[in-house]
């Protein structure tokens, strides 16, 4: 019989959302300007070595050479340059509303992919200790105990055993058929919890083209309503940055969405060929058991 490792669903949950805790708020605090802030703590510390390197005035300088070449041109008053921005606050301000409901969707996938992973294992469909309660009643001839096992179990095997015990008054052949529909029942049940995978996935990258064609409208209009002046260039770049990072966001979120929906059917389908196995081979033992003890 295969053995299954104990697991403690309840410290690996707690530890799974600390941390997806403390990567949402290493990204909130990236996304905030954390980047930035230690970027510029950086020229601050060189501008400050440099001057205590810098070598003492001279007493008597020299006098001053001529100006070779005119003085640069001041700015024009009233004019700042843009603020500097880190590469997360430039994707965050040119994704717009539509890069926050991808982040949105981001973090859904992310707490759905977390669950599954703590959910969709066979350890939690065949559960060891389940397993041995069934072996126990079965081998001590206890078939109400083994009933009553499954009856206080929700996993995949307590399922299929339950519903195989309370067809064999009817024969084994329709005890066999009763699990096999039970079986796709609970498929059923498990690839509609997945289809939320194959929905972001597919989903993705149309919000992405979305983005793509609000970008493009945005420096084409710049470009259609400088009535004959010159259209500003950081307005077009804007409009073809929040197509670009868009695009990227709705792609990045699709991708993994689309490998995750196959890795969960893969896993579904091996939970339930071994709960299966399983299932049958104690509806076997339990039949065998009934007709020793029936013997004379």
């Amino acid at each position: 019989m295969r053995q299954f490792l104990p697991s403690r669903p309840g410290d690996t949950t707690a530890g799974a959302w600390f941390l997806f805790t403390l990567l949402s708020g290493v990204l909130v605090w990236l996304a905030s300007g954390g980047i930035g802030l230690v970027m510029a703590q950086e020229p601050a510390k060189t501008e400050a070595a440099a001057k205590d390197a810098a070598p003492a005035k001279d007493d008597n300088p020299a006098p001053a050479e001529p100006a070779k070449s005119a003085a640069a041109p001041a700015p024009a008053a009233g004019t700042t340059p843009p603020p500097t921005m880190n590469m997360l606050q430039w994707a965050a301000h040119a994704s717009g509303v539509i890069g926050a409901f991808l982040l949105l969707l981001s973090i859904y996938f992310t707490a759905l992919v977390i669950r599954l992973f703590m959910e969709f294992r066979v350890s939690e469909a065949v559960p060891i200790t389940l397993v041995e309660r069934l072996e126990v009643a079965i081998r001590d001839k206890k078939f109400q105990d083994a009933y009553d096992a499954c009856k206080d179990n929700d996993s995949f095997l307590a399922r299929l055993v339950r519903t195989g015990i309370a067809n064999l008054p009817n024969g084994r052949q329709e005890a066999k058929e009763a699990m096999q529909g039970a079986t796709e029942e609970i498929v059923t049940t498990l690839e509609m919890r997945i289809s939320y995978l194959a929905i972001i996935g597919t989903l993705g990258p149309m919000i992405g083209l979305v983005g793509t064609i609000w970008g493009m409208i945005m420096s084409f209009q710049e470009i259609a309503t400088a009535a004959g002046a010159q259209p500003r260039p950081e307005k077009v770049a804007e409009g073809i940055s929040t197509a670009l990072f868009i695009t990227l966001e709705g792609v990045s979120l699709s991708v993994p969405a689309i490998f995750f929906f196959a890795f969960f059917r893969n896993r579904i389908a091996q939970m339930t060929m071994e709960a299966t196995r399983v299932a049958d081979r104690t509806i076997n033992s339990l039949v065998a058991a009934a007709k020793a003890v029936k013997a004379p």
